[in-house]
Protein backbone atom coordinates (compact mmCIF):
# COMPACT_ATOMS: atom_id res chain seq x y z
CA UNK A 1 0.00 0.00 0.00
CA UNK A 2 2.71 2.41 0.56
CA UNK A 3 5.69 3.10 -1.36
CA UNK A 4 9.39 2.90 -0.25
CA UNK A 5 9.54 6.77 -0.34
CA UNK A 6 6.63 7.00 2.28
CA UNK A 7 7.55 3.91 4.34
CA UNK A 8 10.63 5.97 4.76
CA UNK A 9 9.26 9.04 5.58
CA UNK A 10 6.26 7.51 7.77
CA UNK A 11 9.71 5.81 9.80
CA UNK A 12 11.53 8.71 10.04
CA UNK A 13 8.57 9.73 11.97
CA UNK A 14 7.31 6.81 13.91
CA UNK A 15 9.74 6.24 16.24
CA UNK A 16 9.36 1.81 17.75
CA UNK A 17 5.84 1.07 16.12
CA UNK A 18 3.49 3.10 13.62
CA UNK A 19 1.07 5.02 15.18
CA UNK A 20 -1.39 6.36 12.90
CA UNK A 21 -2.57 9.68 14.40
CA UNK A 22 1.00 10.38 15.68
CA UNK A 23 2.19 10.51 11.87
CA UNK A 24 -0.65 12.05 10.97
CA UNK A 25 -0.43 14.85 13.36
CA UNK A 26 3.39 15.15 12.98
CA UNK A 27 3.03 15.10 8.87
CA UNK A 28 0.09 17.61 8.55
CA UNK A 29 2.83 19.52 10.84
CA UNK A 30 5.47 19.80 8.77
CA UNK A 31 3.80 20.05 5.54
CA UNK A 32 3.77 24.25 5.55
CA UNK A 33 7.66 23.68 5.74
CA UNK A 34 8.14 21.41 2.77
CA UNK A 35 9.00 23.66 -0.49
CA UNK A 36 9.45 20.36 -2.84
CA UNK A 37 6.59 19.98 -4.82
CA UNK A 38 7.57 16.01 -5.38
CA UNK A 39 8.22 15.59 -1.72
CA UNK A 40 4.97 17.50 -0.71
CA UNK A 41 2.68 14.72 -2.71
CA UNK A 42 4.38 11.99 -1.04
CA UNK A 43 3.57 13.92 2.27
CA UNK A 44 -0.02 14.32 1.38
CA UNK A 45 -0.35 10.77 0.04
CA UNK A 46 0.89 9.33 3.41
CA UNK A 47 -2.01 11.67 5.11
CA UNK A 48 -4.53 10.41 2.51
CA UNK A 49 -3.82 6.90 2.70
CA UNK A 50 -2.88 6.69 6.41
CA UNK A 51 -6.72 8.51 7.17
CA UNK A 52 -8.17 5.88 5.25
CA UNK A 53 -6.97 3.18 7.35
CA UNK A 54 -7.65 2.16 10.88
CA UNK A 55 -4.70 2.15 13.86
CA UNK A 56 -4.99 -1.50 13.75
CA UNK A 57 -4.16 -1.94 10.02
CA UNK A 58 -1.76 1.18 10.34
CA UNK A 59 0.34 -0.70 13.11
CA UNK A 60 0.73 -4.23 11.58
CA UNK A 61 3.08 -1.68 8.47
CA UNK A 62 6.24 -3.24 7.73
CA UNK A 63 8.70 -0.58 8.33
CA UNK A 64 11.78 -2.41 7.47
CA UNK A 65 11.56 -1.44 3.84
CA UNK A 66 11.97 1.94 4.62
CA UNK A 67 14.22 1.69 7.05
CA UNK A 68 16.65 0.04 4.98
CA UNK A 69 16.62 2.62 2.12
CA UNK A 70 16.65 5.05 4.24
CA UNK A 71 19.93 4.15 5.66
CA UNK A 72 21.45 4.06 2.11
CA UNK A 73 19.89 7.76 0.72
CA UNK A 74 18.41 10.50 2.82
CA UNK A 75 15.26 12.26 2.49
CA UNK A 76 15.48 16.07 2.49
CA UNK A 77 12.74 18.87 3.10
Amino acid sequence: MFTIEELSIIAMYSGARPNRNHIITALEEILPLIEEEEIRDIVLGIIRKANAMTEEDFSQIDLSDGLEDEESESVEF
